[in-house]
């Protein structure tokens, strides 16, 4: 089993935390809704955010490269990584984690999903949107009243550690 983990000391976990809350605030002053018809509450928000930035810092550990902290910039990839656009997707443990990319993603960039058991966080593996957009393979709802989106399986994404180990420019 390859190590793909990573603990994320104190400071790190506390810069997280307070970006993630610091993206839902500039959310609400600004009256932007987070999309796709979710309904969670502003306090559920501020968790799926801290852990969503946790999520970051940590693939950014992982990998060796600086995070940036940046907040509420758009369409900016999460991470840049040898000229390779990463979006990060953070979710808490459970029995059929999933990485989700939405049909408005950009083709062409890495989607990493990190699944967050703070301080440690578990980098599961990466696909590229490119093969995903379009593809009726992986599209689902959820049974929920949201727009479809795309679910791989972790056993299906690709090796975080292809990614880490290459030589790509």
């Amino acid at each position: 089993m390859e190590n793909n983990s990573i603990t994320l000391d104190l400071y790190e976990m506390q810069s997280a935390a307070h970006l993630g809350i610091l993206r839902c605030l500039e959310s609400k002053k600004n009256k932007e809704s987070w999309g796709y018809n979710y309904k969670g509450s502003l306090n559920d928000q501020m968790a799926k955010s801290i852990s969503g930035a946790m999520g970051e810092v940590a693939a950014s550990k992982f990998l060796g490269i600086k995070f940036e902290y940046h907040c509420n910039v758009g369409g900016v990839p999460d991470l840049i990584f040898k000229d390779l656009k990463l979006q990060v997707r953070t979710q808490l443990p459970k029995n059929n984690n999933s990485l989700i990319i939405r049909p408005k993603a950009k083709p062409n960039e890495f989607y990493i999903l990190v699944i967050d058991e703070a301080p440690n966080f578990k980098i599961l593996g990466f696909v590229n949107s490119t093969y995903v957009l379009g593809q009726d393979r992986f599209k689902t709802d959820f049974g929920l009243d949201r727009p479809p989106c795309y679910s791989i399986p972790p056993d299906k994404l690709t090796p975080i550690n292809l990614l880490k180990d290459s030589s790509w420019n």
